[in-house]
């Protein structure tokens, strides 16, 4: 695992935001789209606008599914947390080349290098929110 600045306004708000990295790392990076239930609560909430019509955290195993598949060659790089309350944002890359279909795109064979923005709510020890932001208009011209 890379090294990642993680900032906190107390202790309890660094044991949050090592969640939310341990997430990354154990699921989102790693492919590991089973281990969801180890992280988000049952109830947990995707506030994605690319969401689609699965929800809660079979939504998130569809979405990391779908961008395996897409780019299996993938990876996420994790560059910077910052944890307040119950609040986490996380601040990444991905690289990786489409060699399968993604949503309405096609694949292309190009390598895409996307910046994501993303923000999760913590409770009782699962994230149980999650909204995104990424560089969308970036990823379609690449």
């Amino acid at each position: 695992m890379s090294r990642v600045e993680i900032v906190a306004d107390n202790e309890r708000s660094r044991k949050l935001a090592d969640l939310v990295v341990d997430f990354f790392f154990e699921v989102l990076a790693a492919d590991a789209a089973g281990k969801v239930d180890d992280f988000l609560s049952a109830g947990f909430v995707d506030h994605d606008p690319a969401q689609g019509t699965i929800v809660g955290r079979a939504g998130v195993v569809a979405k990391l599914k779908a961008l395996w598949t897409a780019f299996p060659d993938g990876r996420f790089e994790l560059l910077e947390v910052i944890a307040a309350g119950d609040r986490v944002a996380a601040r990444s890359v991905f690289t990786g080349m489409q060699n399968g279909a993604f949503g309405a795109i096609t694949p292309t064979g190009k390598t895409v290098r996307v910046t994501f923005s993303d923000w999760y709510r913590i409770e009782g020890g699962l994230i149980c929110e999650h909204w995104q932001n990424f560089d969308d208009a970036g990823f379609h011209r690449q």
